[in-house]
């Protein structure tokens, strides 16, 4: 058609409302496109922002003594420590109100306060002295309130043949006359029945008070004697791999009715609840040695504590080391994390991983502190474990700007051993983060390693970090590395980064 034969349909009416017609709708049209991405958008769920870790999560945790941890605040500061543990004498759980108790505890608590570093108390709570009040109440009359708090045999209930865990003999103490009571750490020191009301409400009383002093974590020692069989039989003998262990010996039986009862979680977890009260939710409670049945502690499918200690891998790299260490190491850690896994409710699992001096026979400090620095938990450890040398400033400071990362801190981990077994490797990493990996050479010889099966790890990786051992040559700090043919010098550890395939 010509312009001019389209003019004439140009003022229309049909075809003037057409073009409106079609002008609204394609402006209607886009408009509700516009406000359908907005609601999209607006609608969505959103992705929680990852829970940032505690200051006891974020470690390390530094164990000192009364005697010089006045001269080592300065240090610990410097080694960006968030904590430190001491552990209260056995016999002063139940005297913290006392003046003497109380004046060395403030004293503690300011000192390490004024560095922005918090106090964590390992405590011995399942057991009382013979001066402490709620004993001497419970032994002056039968028909006292306070015997529900011990494991007390009246005249006629012959004692079973329950040993001491401490010492030699038998765990009962004649206290009066046909009166036995259990007392299985120690002369003088009568158990606690942890979960009786009134000897729970004595350990509630004990961390509020301590709380109120500043303490802001506890480690609770015997959690697995917290609970005893009231109604317990005579011991079953174990099965027990020592020939040379005889009936006269701890070890030779099964305590099956003085440790690991039920309720145990469901009874730190009570605890760990009145911490959270009375520290305004900063606090936490946890135990001082390694759970090692975490069913026994769980509650409605939940460990019924903060950050256990669990695993074996302290002991492994004891161990003399052999073909099979790196191994070893990589399937206990793996073992860890499985079985802690279980017990955490869909939350990443969390330990503590102590050491100290005497660790280092095999693996040295630098190689020690790298490999165990980057595991999801804490290092727990004394401050010579920490200040080992010139370097160790440096080294500890560059693992706790890692352990500060996305990829470490909310990243996944998976353990792995080499193309030939014959070193151990992990990695640390997150979505849209670079990620970390951490290998750790046990022989005695310098091997080139092959990563490269390990799950989403680049070709290239670059090194960020290597241990005083690692003595490749021109291999520093930002260097280049295949990871099918990752060079690693005698007992030596280095940490480097990648982007995730």
């Amino acid at each position: 058609m010509t312009k001019e034969e389209l003019m004439k349909f140009a003022n229309d009416p049909f075809w003037i409302r057409l073009r409106w017609f079609l002008f609204v709708v394609f402006w209607g049209l886009w408009v509700a496109m516009l406000l359908g991405a907005v609601y999209i958008i607006m609608d969505a769920p959103k992705c929680a922002a990852p829970v940032p870790l505690t200051w006891w999560q974020e470690g390390p945790l530094v164990t000192i003594d009364e005697q010089t941890y006045k001269t080592q605040a300065e240090t610990v500061h410097k080694f960006g420590a968030k904590g430190v543990i001491y552990r209260l004498p056995e016999d002063e759980t139940y005297l913290v109100s006392t003046a003497s108790v109380e004046n060395k505890i403030k004293e503690l608590v300011g000192t390490f306060n004024a560095k922005d570093i918090k106090v964590v108390l390992d405590l011995t709570p399942n057991f009382v002295t013979k001066d402490d009040q709620l004993f001497k109440d419970a032994l002056e009359s039968a028909d006292s309130a306070s015997r529900s708090a011990f494991i007390w045999k009246q005249a006629g209930d012959n004692p079973t043949n329950w040993l001491a865990v401490e010492g030699t003999g038998s765990a009962w103490q004649k206290v009066a006359e046909q009166q036995y009571v259990l007392s299985q750490f120690g002369a003088d020191r009568y158990d606690l029945q942890l979960n009786d009301p009134i000897a729970k409400e004595k350990l509630k009383a004990v961390l509020r008070h301590l709380a109120g002093l500043g303490v802001q974590g506890f480690r609770l020692a015997n959690a697995k004697h917290f609970i005893i069989d009231r109604e317990g039989k005579d011991d079953a003998i174990a099965e027990v791999k020592d020939k040379a262990v005889d009936h006269k010996e701890y070890g030779f039986w099964t305590h099956a009715h003085t440790t690991y009862q039920e309720g145990l979680g469901a009874l730190l977890q009570e605890f760990v609840s009145e911490v959270r009260n009375v520290t305004n939710g900063e606090g936490f409670l946890s135990v001082s040695e390694d759970i090692i049945r975490p069913e026994a502690f769980a509650v409605n499918g939940k460990l019924g504590m903060d950050m256990p200690e669990f695993g074996n891998v302290e002991t492994v790299l004891r161990e003399p080391i052999g073909a099979e260490s790196a191994k070893k190491i990589r399937d206990d850690i793996a073992k860890t994390y499985a079985e802690i896994q279980q017990y955490t409710e869909g939350s990443k699992p969390w330990v503590q991983w102590p050491y100290t001096k005497d660790s280092l026979g095999n693996v040295p400090a630098s190689e020690y502190n790298i490999f165990m620095f980057l595991l999801p938990g804490v290092p727990v450890v004394p401050l010579d474990v920490l200040d080992y040398g010139n370097a160790s400033h440096s080294v500890i400071e560059h693992l706790e700007k890692y352990r500060a990362s996305p990829s470490y801190q909310h990243g996944t981990f998976a353990i792995y051993t080499d193309a030939n077994g014959t070193s151990v490797g992990y990695t640390r990493q997150k979505s849209g983060n670079p990620g970390y990996f951490v290998a750790l050479n046990l022989a005695e010889e310098a091997v080139v390693a092959d990563f490269s099966h390990v799950e989403g790890i680049a070709e290239e990786l670059t090194v960020v970090l290597t241990s005083e051992n690692y003595q490749v040559a021109e291999i520093a700090a930002k260097s280049k590395v295949p990871s099918k043919a990752l060079p690693l010098s005698a007992r030596s550890a280095l940490v480097a980064t990648y982007v995730p395939k």
